[in-house]
């Protein structure tokens, strides 16, 4: 199905977003607020798919968007209340909380074939809600691979911040390639 047919079943459907690849709606299906990611043209339906075959692997899983329904040139997944991390004015103890959770995630997504494509510049595409939870959203540059990237960005994004120097980001990324785990539990004792 698709989306011009299957909005008819959505109520208070209003545009919320526009990125490179889809436009963001948000609105209610069946008295539950929904968010719809749709391609913006053809030539981009490909990509809005393997986002949403994305997104149907890491169902269940409370950091990142459930997904609903997966339609020809859309997907829908449970609205998510939040601020971008970006936005935040976060205490550099929170940051740290912040960063530390991040990890995991990255971590996480590595350990499943997942490589997000953004992880060096997550604090946009981040939600945390007002329980201190986080989502991590926007997988369409993201692809199954057997070699993800997750953590060795997420290297970039720790050096940017100040908690790790060039030359140790770079270290830590080869051992990376040969002992993931020992790398993921070195950055999370520099993060505590």
């Amino acid at each position: 199905m698709k989306f011009e047919e299957f909005k008819k079943e959505l109520e208070n459907l209003r545009e919320f977003a526009e990125g490179w690849r889809g436009k963001i709606y948000r609105g209610e299906w069946k008295g539950v607020p929904v968010s719809l990611k749709v391609a913006k043209n053809e030539h981009v339906i490909r990509a809005i798919r393997k986002e949403a075959d994305i997104l149907e692997r890491l169902k269940g899983m409370e950091e990142f968007p459930q997904l609903i329904l997966k339609g020809e040139d859309f997907f829908m997944y449970r609205f998510i209340e939040g601020t971008p991390l970006g936005k935040l004015n976060l205490s550099p103890e929170e940051e740290k909380g912040v960063l530390r959770k991040l990890l995991e995630i990255a971590y996480r997504l590595d350990r499943l074939g997942i490589a997000k494509e953004e992880f060096a510049h997550i604090y946009k595409n981040v939600l945390m809600d007002k329980r201190g939870r986080l989502y991590v959203l926007d997988f369409e540059r993201g692809k199954f691979t057997k070699r993800p990237t997750n953590v060795t960005q997420f290297l970039q994004l720790l050096t940017r911040r100040g908690y790790i120097s060039r030359d140790e980001a770079i270290e830590l990324g080869r051992r990376h390639l040969k002992n993931g785990e020992e790398v993921f539990e070195t950055l999370k004792a520099k993060l505590e």
